[in-house]
């Protein structure tokens, strides 16, 4: 991949493109993540309450894989012409021992990711081939889907609902 790039840049041909965020702390215990002309508020890594000021770093992580496979699947439907009524997805994952994220003392394994599951809901006026194929190339258009399935247990799947 290096050897690629440097042979586009020494042909005159422009560097691809990276995407940046900066994030900042403050004082009243959060982030705030600057992209583009957008500012999120990224509360604790992980939590264990039932409602917080801001969504945890792993809920970002979770949301963004759904807008992710929704925003691709309305872009391959809409290149193929098919019209949608609907669009929804539900994202969980499993954390090895979310534990470890908050310092728990003697806890073992890592707070990372071990599975995510997400299930794409589905409702338009097209037969299942069709959308079975606007899945599969939501599927092999995603960034995020081709990242997390390197790393941990991806279970996706779409479900047409009328």
């Amino acid at each position: 991949m290096l050897r690629a790039v440097s042979e586009a840049r020494q042909s005159g041909a422009p560097e691809p493109p990276t995407w940046t965020a900066r994030v900042r702390w403050s004082n009243d215990r959060h982030a705030t993540a600057y992209a583009r002309n957008h500012a999120f508020p990224v509360g604790a890594p992980v939590s264990f309450r039932a409602t917080d000021a801001h969504p945890s770093a792993v809920e970002y992580l979770l949301g963004a894989l759904g807008g992710d496979l929704l925003g691709g699947f309305a872009r391959a439907a809409e290149r193929r012409a098919v019209p949608l009524d609907a669009l929804e997805a539900s994202v969980s994952g499993r954390l090895n021992n979310p534990l470890i994220a908050v310092g728990v003392i003697g806890e073992t394994g890592h707070p990372g990711f071990e599975e995510i599951a997400a299930t794409l809901y589905v409702s338009a006026d097209a037969d299942d081939p069709t959308l079975q194929s606007v899945w599969q190339a939501t599927l092999a258009a995603s960034p995020l889907v081709h990242t997390l399935q390197r790393c941990l247990d991806l279970h996706l799947e779409m479900k047409i609902v009328s």
